[in-house]
């Protein structure tokens, strides 16, 4: 992946992101409801801020590296809380969303790498 590509990776789970932590901190009650997540609106709008705070940078931070390690940390720990749901609860939803999570944060590895190979200088244009 080259330095144009692995910025615009960054950019695209930006706009992933936004619309997911707004619906997450916005309405809890509901993505509990159809995610199938529990009733637990303070942790749902805890994850929903936590993944607005990434957006900026993951959009237009002069670097993205820092934004897009930030961001597979807490998938890892979003995961880590989804997966104590699912023992504790038997929801089903946890255990999808905990899976869908590992599988963004495999995804994620690939931009994250190339942008730790020095793709991650800004644009000269």
């Amino acid at each position: 992946m080259d330095s144009e590509s692995a910025r615009r990776s960054a950019a695209v789970v930006g706009i992933a992101t936004l619309p997911i932590g707004v619906a997450i901190l916005v309405k809890p009650e509901w993505v509990g409801r159809t995610l199938k997540l529990g009733d637990h609106p303070v942790a749902l709008r805890v994850i929903g801020a936590a993944d607005l705070a990434l957006v900026p940078g993951l959009l237009a931070g002069r670097r993205r590296l820092p934004w897009m390690a930030a961001r597979a940390g807490l998938n890892v720990a979003i995961a880590a809380y989804c997966t104590h749901l699912a023992r504790s609860e038997g929801n089903i939803g946890p255990k999808i969303a905990a899976s869908a999570l590992v599988f963004a944060t495999a995804a994620d590895a690939r931009t994250i790498h190339a942008l730790s190979r020095g793709a991650d200088a800004p644009s000269q244009r």
